[in-house]
């Protein structure tokens, strides 16, 4: 059955301050750290004000209570759509230098199940040029890094096809690298919860508590199938250690590493970016982009890198590079190290409060 789109004259839901939400949540780890005492966890979605739920949802038409989910939101969650609505956000931008197209944030990416002859064109001009040609080529319907490959040969990348259908994005050849003083320098990524409360108009927040992911070994451009240098998803293999940092301890490193840049002024670059996808996800009318649905509510988990570059007047610069949106992210970590987590996200979703919480409108 298809996607349904809320009726025009839906009545959006708000709740008193005395009232008590009864909210069905269908999430590993959540409904247990849920002690704020205005929601009540019903164990029937029947008698529910409203839904938490991993099961993607397709009928909004007459549902009268909140969901965790808004119309068409794969525009960000599939990784070939994204690739296209993030382009909306900078179409015009060409970087002569390193040609490449469109935002800073968005790596170049092709669909190679459909964009094949344009990708092969690409590849064979940058190759002239005589520019990094090293591609991270990944499921568009996947994650945890599953049948992802990262070569420089082009006839390996076209073979990619057989597996199933792939995206092929540009890899970050220059990441910004932390060092740890018993491996050396490593790659490392970052992972914020975003939640979005409304899309017309945005209502766009950032948990300023993130998550960091690092890869084990020291980072360098060869060695292109050598996993524990090239990528950071330790947390599923239990052969690979698993480095832990919470993002308290991380701030500090950070800024000794790197003093000239500073976390306060790179966060603001990359809650930018978050701003600009959504916008770019919510500037055109359905199906294009994500529906307007007043009764609609959404987190989401989305994975950045830090790469080098030049700013306009040709100075070493950081850029954050979004790697991917993610519906339903696990949240086992956050719930673990962070037990306000779950009251936090019921707060700001379905309550609209975000006071004293560390959460920023964006």
């Amino acid at each position: 059955m298809g996607e349904s789109l809320p009726d025009e004259d839906v009545v959006p839901i708000s709740f008193g301050p005395d009232q008590i939400v009864k909210v069905f949540i269908d999430y590993n780890s959540i409904p247990e750290h849920v002690t704020d005492p205005r929601f009540a966890i019903v164990d029937n979605p029947e008698d529910a004000d409203a839904l938490f739920v991993k099961q993607s949802w397709k009928q909004f038409a007459g549902l009268e209570k909140l969901i965790n989910q808004f119309p068409n939101e794969c525009v960000i969650t599939f990784k070939d759509l994204i690739a296209v609505v993030g382009h909306w956000s900078d179409p015009d931008r060409v970087d002569e230098e390193n040609f490449e197209h469109g935002p800073a944030w968005l790596p170049v990416t092709y669909n190679i199940n459909t964009e094949l002859p344009k990708f092969i064109s690409y590849f064979q001009q940058r190759e002239k040029r005589n520019l990094n040609n090293t591609w991270i080529c990944k499921p568009w319907n996947l994650a945890r890094a599953l049948d992802t490959h990262i070569t420089d040969q082009l006839s390996y990348i076209i073979r990619l096809r057989e597996s199933g259908p792939k995206i092929a994005c540009k890899y970050i050849e220059n990441p910004v690298l932390i060092h740890f003083d018993d491996v050396g320098d490593v790659k490392f990524d970052i992972r914020y919860i975003l939640l979005l409360s409304s899309v017309s108009p945005l209502k766009l927040y950032a948990y300023r508590i993130f998550w960091l992911r690092f890869a084990n070994k020291p980072y360098s451009l060869d060695s292109l199938d050598d996993y524990e240098k090239h990528f950071t998803v330790m947390n599923y293999e239990d052969d690979f250690p698993l480095r832990q940092v919470h993002y308290d301890d991380f701030i500090p490193i950070f800024n000794n590493q790197y003093p000239e840049f500073g976390w306060e002024e790179t966060e603001k670059k990359i809650f930018a970016m978050f701003r600009s996808l959504f916008l770019a996800a919510t500037s055109k009318l359905y199906p294009k982009c994500i529906a307007p649905s007043p009764n609609s509510r959404a987190m989401y988990a989305a994975d950045l890198m830090l790469k080098w570059t030049k700013d306009d007047s040709g100075n070493r610069s950081m850029q954050p590079v979004l790697c991917e949106i993610n519906f339903c992210p696990d949240c086992d970590r956050a719930c673990q190290y962070h037990p306000r987590f779950a009251n936090d996200v019921l707060s700001c979703l379905f309550l609209d409060d975000i006071e004293d919480r560390p959460i920023t409108e964006i």
